[in-house]
C-alpha cells in the first residue's frame, strides 16, 4: 500500500509540475509572460511533450477530468497560434526590411542634400551650406580632424537663411591638407552671448548604398556618409 501511495503521489507531482510548465509555456507563447520584450524559448513540440507528460503522470485514483482536459487543449490551440502568428510576423518583418532596401537602392546616382556636418575635401576645396536658427551677432566656423583638433578657423556670415562656406584645404599653420572627410563646428552666438543652433548640409551625388546593422547608409561621391534620416532632398 506505501508503495502504491508514494507512486501516485509521485505520479501526481510530476502531472501538476507539467501542469505549471504548460502554463509557462502558453504564458511565454502568448506574451503575457513576457514583460521584457524577449522571444519565446518554448516551442510549440515542446508543449506537446509537456501535455503528454502530464497525462501519462496523472494519478491513476485521481484523473484529470474532461473541463481540465479541454482547458489543456484550448491552451494547445493558443500556443500554436501563438507561435504562427511569431513567424508570420518575422517575415512580414523581413519583407519590409527588403522594400525598404529597394526603395534606398533608388537614390544610387541622384544628387541628394543631406544633413551633416562631414565636409569633403577633393582637389584642394570643399563646400557645405549652414542656416542660423535666430539672429546671429558673431559666427565660428572651425574645421575639425579626425582626433577632433581644430585645424582651421574662420569667421562665418552672421546672416539669416542660408549660407555657403568653402574651404580651401588650408590648415591655419599655413600647411595644405590632405583629401579626405573632416567635421566642420559651427559656434553662432546673438547679442547677448547665448549660443544658437546651426544647421549644416552638404549636397552630393549618392555612389553607394549600404545595409549596416539593419540600417541604410548613404556613401556620397566625395565619400561623406549619411544616414536614410539625414536626406532632406533628391533630385
Amino acid at each position: 500500500m506505501t508503495t502504491t501511495t508514494q507512486t501516485n503521489a509521485a505520479a501526481t507531482s510530476a502531472s501538476k509540475a507539467a501542469s505549471t510548465a504548460i502554463n509557462q509555456v502558453t504564458a511565454q507563447a502568448t506574451g503575457s509572460g513576457n514583460s521584457g520584450g524577449n522571444k519565446p524559448t518554448v516551442d510549440y513540440e515542446a508543449f506537446l511533450k509537456l501535455l503528454t507528460a502530464q497525462l501519462r503522470n496523472q494519478d491513476p485514483l485521481s484523473p484529470m477530468d474532461a473541463t481540465q482536459f479541454m482547458t489543456q487543449l484550448a491552451q494547445l490551440s493558443t500556443v500554436e497560434q501563438g507561435v504562427k502568428t511569431n513567424d508570420t510576423l518575422t517575415q512580414v518583418l523581413e519583407t519590409l526590411k527588403n522594400s525598404g532596401m529597394r526603395m534606398d537602392m533608388a537614390y544610387l546616382g541622384r544628387k541628394v542634400e543631406a544633413a551633416t556636418d562631414q565636409i569633403s575635401l577633393s582637389g584642394g576645396s570643399g563646400q557645405m551650406a549652414y542656416a542660423i536658427d535666430g539672429a546671429a551677432a558673431s559666427v565660428k566656423i572651425e574645421v575639425l580632424d579626425e582626433a577632433g583638433r581644430p585645424i582651421y578657423s574662420t569667421a562665418g556670415n552672421p546672416q539669416v537663411g542660408r549660407q555657403t562656406f568653402t574651404w580651401d584645404g588650408k590648415r591655419t599653420d599655413g600647411a595644405t591638407a590632405t583629401d579626405g572627410i573632416y567635421h566642420v563646428r559651427f559656434t553662432a552666438k546673438d547679442k547677448d552671448g547665448k549660443a544658437l543652433k546651426v544647421a549644416s548640409v552638404v549636397s552630393d551625388t549618392v555612389k553607394e548604398v549600404r545595409s549596416v546593422d539593419g540600417a541604410t547608409q548613404f556613401v556620397l561621391k566625395g565619400g561623406t556618409t549619411v544616414g536614410s534620416a539625414d536626406i532632406l532632398s533628391a533630385s
